[in-house]
């Protein structure tokens, strides 16, 4: 990889909300605190700081067909690079109050970014794999902790908070505000009862979620199990905080005899959401199901829709080496038979710009297998398929952990499909280019500290 030309800047800046700015710091102005002698008080004496992080370096290949959105741009095979880094902190203050920031900054660069930047010069186009600035990432998020430091046609690099929260730990429970990550569901692949920044189902390195301005409170009932409430304030497509771009959501865990459930409701984005999820276990098998209704703000379907998961996974041993195996149903109530006419559908756009939803089918089937080749050394395959297609999306992949704080990734990610179909190609809406998936093959290491 050979690094890109620098050209025009953009200056660092943290601008906005007022609230923000002092919440940071505050935060850094606690980390300068050193106990200065037998005098300091006991509780100064007793906090922790502890600090982490890792770099990251990736490069990778990728491959475009002709008659794809990426033709005006060329069809050669690309060569693209990343840099990036994430510095982790936790100040624990005492036993029942701590304080945690994780900031990441990233350089990309390579032809795959200059192809995407050359093509949104034109009008964003609704496809996958044509992203935004990273700037916008927070746009609709309380607070904008993303800013680009630079952007050019042939570069990029960004730097944000993605973490920035205080927890206060609770005689049953714990109070978390400010920005975190939450997960909740039972898919592997796909989650649809994880409406806060799910991973997409291709999604193969999951280090880290990416992290919401939110309150959550979490309470162990002891007699009806855990139950977890969470507030996310949101800004509108204007700028200001928006209830109706909001969320207010509660979940509650527990166990009924052998069998685990879940049960969700929320408010989320002037929609209700309900969700119902059940975990049991079959000889040394799992399987977990959740099933999510939702209504639609549009007039289109006044009955909204219903979004399904199914999983089972186990292990086993073979040949003396450890394996482990997955298999995975998806419904998506908002799928449609033709995925040109989707992409002029406001709910399944809405879901797409919002990173809840990664397809425009109905029904998917996936799997994967990982085998344990050595302790260090462990190869996986999975497969996402369209079964009404058929098309779909074939990943094979490897971790390395080659030394104690280091580890090489390395894959690839390929699709099949005829001319027509989801994973194949569909034609774009006004255009006469196709959405061709491009293949690609990448490599990443990483060092952890």
């Amino acid at each position: 990889m050979t690094k890109p030309n620098k050209g025009q800047h953009v200056g660092i800046r943290f601008s906005g909300s007022a609230a923000a700015c002092w919440l940071v710091v505050g935060f850094f102005s606690l980390l300068c605190i050193q106990p200065s002698g037998a005098g300091e008080s006991a509780w100064v004496n007793s906090m922790d700081n502890q600090l982490g992080g890792h770099f990251k370096l990736e490069g990778g290949v990728t491959g475009y067909d002709a008659g794809s959105y990426f033709e005006p741009t060329g069809t050669h095979t690309g060569k693209d690079g990343l840099v990036g880094a994430r510095l982790t902190d936790t100040l624990v203050l005492s036993d029942t109050v701590y304080v945690e920031a994780h900031y990441e900054a990233f350089l990309k660069w390579g032809d795959t970014y200059e192809k995407r930047y050359d093509l949104q010069q034109y009008g964003p186009l609704p496809v996958a794999g044509l992203v935004q600035d990273p700037s916008a990432m927070d746009n609709r998020r309380l607070f904008d902790l993303t800013k680009t430091i630079e952007k050019t046609d042939d570069d990029i690099a960004w730097h944000r908070l993605d973490r920035l929260f205080f927890s206060i730990k609770l005689s049953r429970g714990d109070i978390r505000v400010g920005r975190q990550a939450v997960t909740w569901g039972n898919g592997f692949m796909f989650n649809p009862m994880d409406l806060f920044n799910p991973f997409a189902p291709s999604d193969t390195v999951r280090d880290y979620k990416m992290g919401d301005d939110l309150v959550l409170v979490r309470w162990d009932t002891e007699r009806f199990g855990e139950a977890d409430l969470l507030y996310v304030p949101r800004r509108n497509a204007t700028g200001d905080i928006d209830f109706q771009s909001a969320s207010m959501a509660g979940k509650l865990h527990f166990f009924a005899e052998d069998i685990e459930m879940d049960i969700m409701g929320a408010w989320h984005y002037d929609e209700a959401v309900l969700g119902l999820g059940v975990t049991g276990y079959l000889g040394d098998a799992a399987w977990r199901t959740d099933v999510v209704w939702s209504t639609l703000k549009t007039a289109n379907n006044d009955n909204g829709y219903v979004a399904v998961v199914a999983n089972i996974d186990t292990s086993w041993v073979w040949f003396n080496k450890n394996l482990y195996g997955l298999i995975e149903y998806y419904h998506n109530g908002l799928g449609k038979h033709h995925y040109t006419d989707a992409l002029g559908d406001p709910d399944v756009m809405e879901r797409i710009d919002r990173g809840e939803l990664f397809v425009l089918g109905k029904h998917y089937l996936g799997g994967r297998i990982q085998v344990e080749l050595h302790p260090l050394l462990n190869v996986y395959l999975s497969v996402i398929n369209n079964v009404t297609d058929p098309s779909g999306i074939v990943q094979p992949w490897a971790v390395w952990n080659v030394t104690q704080n280091s580890t090489l990734h390395f894959g690839a990610t390929l699709f099949y499909g005829k001319k027509g179909s989801e994973y194949g190609g569909y034609l774009i809406p006004g255009t006469s280019y196709y959405t061709n998936a491009a293949p690609n093959a990448f490599v990443q290491f990483t060092y952890y500290f």
